[in-house]
Parts: C-alpha cells; structure tokens; sequence
C-alpha cells in the first residue's frame, strides 16, 4: 500500500511537471519564454523525481540488481540497441502500415532546440530521467507488484507512447518494451536512464549534424 502510495506521488509530480510551464505563462503573466521555462521546470522536475526515486521503497524488480559496473555496460549498450528497436519498429511502420516517416514530436523538438540551445538539456537529460522514474519504475514496476510483467511492460509502454502524442504508437511503445525489459534485466532504473538519454542525444546530435 505504502509503495502504490510512493509511485502514485511519482506519477503527479511528473505530471504536474508537464502542466506547470503552460499554466504559469497563461495565468503567471511571466515575461520568460515557454522553452525557457520548460527547461527550467523539467529540470527541477528531475531532480525532485530522482530524490523521490531515493526514498521510494525497491519493487519487486529491484530486489536482486546487478553491480554498478554492468549497470553502466548494459546502459550504454542500451542507447545502440533502443536506435536499432526505433530504427526496425520505423521500418515495420512504413512498409506494413505505410505510416509515415517523419515524426511531428521530434521534428517540432529539433527546431526548437535549434533556436533555443538550452532546450537540450530538457530533451537529453531531463525529460529521460523524469520518463524513466515515472514509467519504468512506477508504472511498470508498480504493476508488476500486482500483474504479470509482460501485462506491466505493455500497460506502461502504452502510455508512453500515448503521451507523446506524435502518431507513431508502435515505435515508441517498441522503445518502451525494450526499457521495461532492460529495467527488469538490470534491476536498476539507471541502467534505462543512460539508454534514454544516449538515445534522444545521439538523435539530436545526428539532427544537427545534417
């Protein structure tokens, strides 16, 4: 009861992370720009989610995790292997249900970051960490307290990938699987942590290379 209690925090406070910027421009009458004050809250937002990931009690994932050595290993092994599960999920979107390739959510992100730098530290740091804490290890690991893993992962996945809103369901729910099954496999929500955010930079370092 205590951890559904823990997890149910985790999942407001992120939420509330995401509301706060748009409410504070249209009713704080702030002179900041939206970007700005996304970053700045996404980042207090993180910080405040990894101190509650410290108090929070160890689920039923976490009760055997591997040593800090190969949590690190199996992270950053994790950015190359969640590209090839976003590039093979991309490739079975467009050729079996010839959606589109291009990506709303990602292209609106990079040209933001484009004029406004300081975007990437929301994107590449920040929003990972927040995303992990929140579905990985209190979406999925919290409903692996109570159902099947699998039920857990593709629940938690589902929900990732409808938050992003970007019309490509399949491949964010793919990446998702893929971090539940890294969470599980390394016991530490860290390990998907480096994966995410090795990700989203080696996306946005490909973007601004071109």
């Amino acid at each position: 009861m205590i951890r559904d209690q823990e997890n149910s925090t985790i999942i407001i406070s992120y939420l509330l992370t995401l509301l706060i910027p748009s409410a504070l421009i249209r009713w704080g009458h702030l002179s900041v720009t939206f970007f700005l004050l996304t970053t700045i809250v996404d980042c207090l937002g993180a910080i405040w989610l990894l101190y509650l990931n410290q108090r929070t009690a160890t689920n039923s994932l976490e009760q055997r995790p591997l040593k800090h050595k190969s949590i690190l290993i199996w992270g950053l092994c994790g950015i190359v292997l969640t590209l090839l599960v976003q590039m093979l999920a991309s490739i079975f979107e467009q050729n079996i249900l010839h959606v589109t390739a291009k990506s709303l959510n990602t292209i609106s992100l990079m040209s933001s970051m484009k004029k406004q730098p300081f975007l990437i530290l929301a994107t590449t740091i920040a929003a990972p960490v927040m995303e992990e804490i929140t579905f990985r290890k209190a979406l999925f690991g919290g409903l692996a307290n109570h159902l099947n893993d699998f039920i857990a992962a593709i629940i938690a996945s589902l929900l990732f990938a409808f938050l992003h809103q970007d019309g490509h369901l399949l491949i964010y729910t793919a990446i998702g699987l893929f971090l539940c099954w890294l969470y599980r496999k390394t016991g530490s929500i860290f390990s998907t942590i480096i994966s995410h955010a090795g990700m989203n930079l080696m996306v946005t370092l490909l973007y601004f290379s071109h």
